[in-house]
């Protein structure tokens, strides 16, 4: 039997294997409980062992929120227990180390005798850092590793992802981290702080009051709309230089970002919160600027960071949209793949396959072949009901609602998602990073 050209070209392509944007380098680090990931960050960052160890509760974050400093002071990890018995997992790990000291982080009533006395029976001294709150302890633990700094961060404390974005920043430069109320700066912070020459705080006037922030010596307030915001902020307020990498945790829980903090300050790199699905807008902008990073570690299984995070951390979508900006001003061409002229699918096609992804040639066809998405993320297709029925026009999705394509009227050009004419006929999004090679349409 004899088949036509063009299905023998679709079926011969469909084999090849997967070609994406693939340029960067994408580690996971994690265990099947945060305990177990915790191990899993230590044996990462202290492969040949380490003489201490610090040690935090696992399910509750205020006393541990302010170890990061200390633990990079003393060139530790910091591992998870529970609160009256240690994990199996945790005690092989000290056991690896070779570890001779442990310090625990809060009191009695959130890390029991019991678990100094397990220890003990280890052959382990031990030193409990705890006052009788969280303000209290933060400054325990500050008196540690930095009782004379001219610097502080600030930092609310009844809530964790201000203190964990800071918390690799200030361990590796050794600033100690202080909590407030949103309302009323503690009596023990207060006292701490009197020799401080400037503060910093981290988060905006809903966590950290104007009446505080007055309060506080040489104070620079480092804010954004949200966590992530906050998050990005950070490092553009904070890095000179990112080293080119990034630790990634979930902003929606505390333990992974608490243990991978100490190993962020100690590769030099900043610690980015991400949701579990999706890299928020904060974040992508932030990766759009700093196209110097191309390594990054993720902390947690896929239920803390998704699978579909790591595609896109894998993939250089930001210099591809880098590629894409270079072409704005480019003419329309109906029919046209080259920077003489493109089409809207023509722009598409020359853009992803200067980065290793071959698409389609029609936007129908794209459309057909591209993974749908609820959210778009930087490097996705969005694709407009325009002049007929169905997909007829598309652009490249670069994050802050806006897109980057070859309009009819202004030829390649940047748009936004809320502007009347494409808001009225937006279609959707697919995902075209790490499909298949199609050809043959």
């Amino acid at each position: 039997m004899k088949y036509p050209l063009f299905l023998f070209l679709l079926i011969f392509t469909l084999l090849l294997p997967s070609t994406s944007l693939a340029a960067n380098t994408v580690e996971r680090i994690s265990g099947t409980s945060r305990y177990d990931t915790s191990v899993a960050v230590s044996q990462k960052g202290w492969p040949n062992g380490a003489n201490n160890v610090v040690l935090a509760i696992g399910d509750n974050f205020p006393d541990a929120l302010t170890g990061a400093p200390l633990a990079n002071a003393l060139n530790a990890p910091i591992l998870l227990t529970q609160s009256s018995t240690i994990p199996v997992t945790t005690i092989n790990e000290i056991k690896r180390l070779k570890a001779t000291k442990v310090y625990i982080l809060g009191g009695p009533l959130v890390i029991s005798e019991s678990v100094v006395k397990q220890l003990g029976d280890l052959g382990l001294t031990t030193e409990r850092l705890a006052g009788n709150n969280r303000y209290e302890t933060a400054v325990e633990i500050s008196k540690e590793y930095a009782p004379n700094s001219d610097t502080a961060i600030i930092t609310y404390g009844k809530n964790f992802p201000d203190s964990l974005s800071v918390a690799s920043y200030a361990a590796e430069n050794g600033i100690p981290i202080f909590l407030t109320d949103t309302s009323y700066l503690p009596d023990v912070t207060k006292e701490a702080i009197k020799k401080v020459k400037r503060t910093i705080v981290i988060g905006g006037e809903l966590a950290i009051s104007n009446n505080v922030f007055a309060e506080l010596p040489n104070p620079t307030r480092i804010s954004g709309d949200n966590r992530y915001h906050t998050s990005s902020n950070i490092v553009s307020s904070l890095y000179q230089t990112t080293n080119g990498q990034a630790v990634i945790a979930t902003g929606t829980n505390f333990a992974d970002a608490l243990t991978g903090s100490v190993l962020a300050a100690k590769m030099n790199s900043p610690i980015l919160l991400v949701q579990n699905n999706e890299i928020p807008a904060a974040i992508s902008n932030l990766l759009m600027q700093k196209q110097e990073m191309k390594t990054f570690y993720i902390l947690g299984g896929t239920t803390a960071v998704s699978q579909k995070v790591k595609s896109y951390l894998e993939t250089d979508v930001y210099s591809m949209i880098s590629t894409a900006k270079t072409l704005i001003g480019a003419p329309y061409a109906w029919g046209g793949t080259t920077p003489s002229g493109f089409d809207c699918s023509g722009f598409l096609n020359y853009v992803y396959s200067k980065h290793g992804v071959q698409l389609p040639r029609t936007t129908e066809n794209i459309w057909f072949t591209g993974t749908s998405i609820i959210t778009p993320q930087a490097g996705d297709v969005v694709f407009f009901e325009t002049y007929k029925t169905g997909p007829s026009h598309a652009g490249i999705y670069i994050g802050n609602n806006q897109f980057i394509h070859a309009s009819t009227s202004k030829g390649v050009t940047i748009s936004n998602l809320a502007d009347t004419y494409y808001k009225t006929r937006y279609l959707g999004s697919k995902s075209v990073i790490n499909q298949r090679t199609y050809a043959g349409f």
